[in-house]
């Protein structure tokens, strides 16, 4: 059994996800919270306490390219990272997409973490925010003693554990849908329909505007969540609100019967004022939705 240490009393977003992190690797871990020197050297992993190899609180601190210096937990997805995504995800085996999802978990999540816990301000924001650092330190009770503070620790712990496995799953996933869709594309004739159709709702704009840059799809249709059929604007580029191709202008903010009528296809549901998202109870109706919509003339 391996043991890890971090430090005891009060607790922070760092310390919280670097066990929660080595947890998930080592089932049987033995965390101990201790200051303790004697202890520490009983320890195999020991983060953000002792001046060791993961923690950040010396004066000369590691940092990034970018600038933002690590703290214990970045510390450890550095060097478990692989180890991790190995445990948790093992349908991904590719190497080069493992060392990719965590650069992308680095980036996006815990760089949040490490410059927080190293006093480095990146949130710009005129309006009050509660980041996840805030939210962690909330798990420890207001005027609490020893006892307490140990088990909102262990509380924020398992917290953390599935706050970090649903955002590297969602960069894990992003390689199968991106298979899937690649595939779809080289299936389906989209050169001539212009329209995508695809079985389940995945987060697609990304894939198509990188593979389809000839700019041949202008919808793409898909189940939602809720059982309905949504056809849907391709944008001109990443982050862009304007469309390769709207929704016919007298659909706009039409619903139900009305939006049927208009169309003469069944089972509409609505058609978003802004144009680039409409609904129909069926697939069939959200493909003839669509097929109307690549023939209507632009106003």
């Amino acid at each position: 059994m391996k043991r890890m240490a971090v430090h005891d009393g009060t607790f922070h977003a760092d310390d919280v996800f670097g066990v929660a992190l080595m947890q998930s690797i080592y089932n049987d871990l033995e965390i101990i919270r201790t200051r303790d020197e004697e202890l520490l050297k009983t320890c195999d992993i020991i983060s953000d306490v002792g001046n060791g190899k993961y923690d950040h609180h010396q004066v000369d601190k590691i940092r990034r390219e970018n600038g933002i210096p690590y703290c214990g937990f970045g510390l450890l997805w550095r060097d478990f990272g692989i180890s991790y995504i190995n445990a948790k995800f093992p349908e991904l085996v590719d190497l080069k997409e493992q060392q990719e999802v965590a650069e992308k978990v680095d980036t996006i999540f815990i760089q949040q973490i490490d410059a927080d816990d190293n006093g480095v301000d990146v949130m710009t924001s005129q309006v009050p925010i509660m980041t996840l650092c805030d939210i962690i330190y909330t798990f420890i009770p207001t005027g609490a003693g020893k006892d307490e503070v140990e088990k909102g620790f262990f509380e924020a712990v398992e917290f953390a554990k599935k706050i970090l496995y649903k955002i590297t799953k969602k960069f894990v996933d992003s390689y199968e849908n991106y298979r899937m869709i690649k595939n779809e594309l080289e299936k389906q004739n989209v050169q001539q329909s212009h329209i995508l159709v695809l079985e389940k709702s995945v987060p697609w704009k990304d894939t198509v505007l990188e593979l389809d840059r000839n700019e041949n799809v202008l919808y793409v249709v898909y189940q939602d969540v809720t059982g309905s059929w949504c056809t849907q604007t391709v944008p001109k580029e990443v982050n862009s609100f304007t469309a390769r191709k709207d929704l016919p202008k007298t659909w706009g903010g039409l619903n139900n019967d009305d939006l049927s009528k208009l169309t003469g296809i069944e089972n509409c549901i609505f058609c978003h004022p802004a144009l680039f998202i409409c609904g129909n109870k069926t697939k069939e109706g959200a493909i003839s939705m669509a097929k109307v919509a690549v023939k209507n003339k632009i106003d």
